[in-house]
């Protein structure tokens, strides 16, 4: 790979003022689960290359599978970049310090598994589903081993291989006229997943909330369970975006150094933690990752930037090293890695008398994503009465303001799970409007 990169920057700085490649390969396994059987199961390799060049302060990005038509992609980056209008805060990162050695992120026992393998992982999610008295409906195993590579005109020249593997269970059972249902998961970098807790969360979630019963509308305490509160977290963790920012599209537009949550939360980006789903040695331009505080004690401490949104930012910041990229077919854009949510007040159910608790949540997505305001459906949901968890809810909903829920949240004396970016316990939401 390296030699072949070599070549291709060589061909491109002969042609404009600053080129990236960017070279990716995945081989991956997937298998899928329909209703009680294995529907379907592959392996694939692929290998991408994505060319960004600047020419006259103008961005050019084109891409291919196909090393043989390499000339043919550089040529169609630089015509690109003339379609294009020039921009004064395009840059092309450099780079002195060093890449940190991060634990955990690669791993031989997915090396070794193959289709096979995979196809009886997922039988065993069946199998013990099937034990569990339920219907397995949906879900499926896949492995991925990938290996990237970044090399600019600047001297940044990274490299990074690592692996991944995923299970999930969708199931339902029968609940008189009707069907309870639910969903669990898990990923991680090994193989070490445990397929047995997959199932039993899911099983247990979808058998307990048969027998629902409707509940009554009113304002009072909701624990978001890791899904859920991942969901509705979506427009706070927005406003921390700084292209969000620069747009006016973000509530903490010129709220640095100020409170904008509970003083007793703090909210870091860390891209170099051992073992997490989404760190790597460098972001998607090559910049080393880093761990940036975003909230401290309640207090907004920074945004997160790519170079872009650094350079064009009024204020003198410097990249946070949050350029993420879904693959060689996109150009770096402002992403978070690991979120990690850190909360000094921890309560547990046994502390609430009244309320419900929140497996996730329908309609996301409707939030209000400058105000924060939303109204979703719960999906199941349970009362809480008198510190336990009561008999599961038919139907509801909940409403509020996902900054104001911030400015109180508290932890609830959980497991804490990664969701996404987000590794998070769950969280405690005062005084939500309930709706039977």
């Amino acid at each position: 790979m390296d030699h072949l990169l070599d070549n291709i920057l060589n061909k491109l700085t002969k042609q404009v003022d600053h080129a990236e490649v960017y070279a990716e390969k995945i081989i991956s396994t997937d298998v899928d689960i329909l209703n009680d059987k294995i529907n379907h199961a592959k392996d694939e390799d692929i290998y991408g290359i994505g060319i960004r060049i600047f020419k006259d302060q103008k961005q050019g990005f084109a891409y291919t599978t196909n090393i043989d038509r390499i000339d043919e992609t550089i040529n169609q980056a630089i015509n690109n970049s003339k379609l294009n209008h020039k921009d004064e805060n395009l840059v092309m990162i450099d780079n002195s310090k060093k890449y940190s050695q991060i634990k955990g992120l690669y791993n031989k026992d997915v090396i070794d598994m193959d289709v096979e393998d995979a196809i009886e992982y997922s039988q065993t999610l069946i199998d013990l589903t099937k034990d569990a008295k339920c219907n397995p409906t949906s879900g499926g195993f896949s492995t991925t081993v990938s290996e990237i590579q970044i090399m600019n005109s600047n001297g940044i020249d990274v490299k990074e291989q690592q692996t991944g593997c995923g299970a999930s269970i969708s199931v339902n059972v029968d609940d008189n006229d009707v069907v309870s249902s639910a969903y669990y998961y898990d990923l991680s970098h090994s193989v070490n997943i445990d397929l047995e807790n997959i199932v039993q969360k899911a099983t247990k979630l979808a058998l307990d909330s048969r027998n629902a019963k409707p509940t009554q509308t009113r304002d009072s305490n909701v624990i978001l369970n890791h899904t859920a509160a991942v969901s509705l977290l979506g427009t706070f963790l927005s406003a921390i975006g700084s292209e969000n920012v620069q747009r006016g599209r973000s509530l903490f537009k010129d709220k640095l150094e100020m409170q904008v949550a509970n003083e007793n939360f703090t909210l870091t980006d860390d891209g170099t933690l051992d073992y997490a789903l989404n760190s790597s040695i460098a972001d998607g331009e090559g910049m080393p990752s880093e761990k940036t505080t975003l909230i401290e004690d309640g207090i907004l401490k920074s945004f997160i930037y790519d170079a872009y949104h650094a350079k064009k930012d009024e204020a003198d910041v410097q990249t946070t090293a949050n350029a993420v990229r879904d693959s060689y077919s996109s150009t770096p854009s402002v992403g978070f890695t690991n979120l990690k949510l850190d909360f000094k007040d921890v309560v547990k159910v046994s502390d609430i008398q009244d309320g419900i608790i929140v497996d996730n949540v329908m309609g996301a997505h409707t939030a209000n994503p400058i105000t924060g305001d939303f109204s979703v459906e719960v999906l199941n949901a349970f009362e809480i009465r008198n510190g336990e968890i009561a008999n599961p809810i038919k139907k509801g909903m909940i409403s509020g303001n996902i900054f104001e829920i911030m400015k109180d949240a508290k932890a609830v004396d959980s497991e804490i799970r990664q969701v996404g970016s987000c590794i998070t316990p769950q969280i405690l939401a005062d005084n939500l409007r309930i709706i039977g």
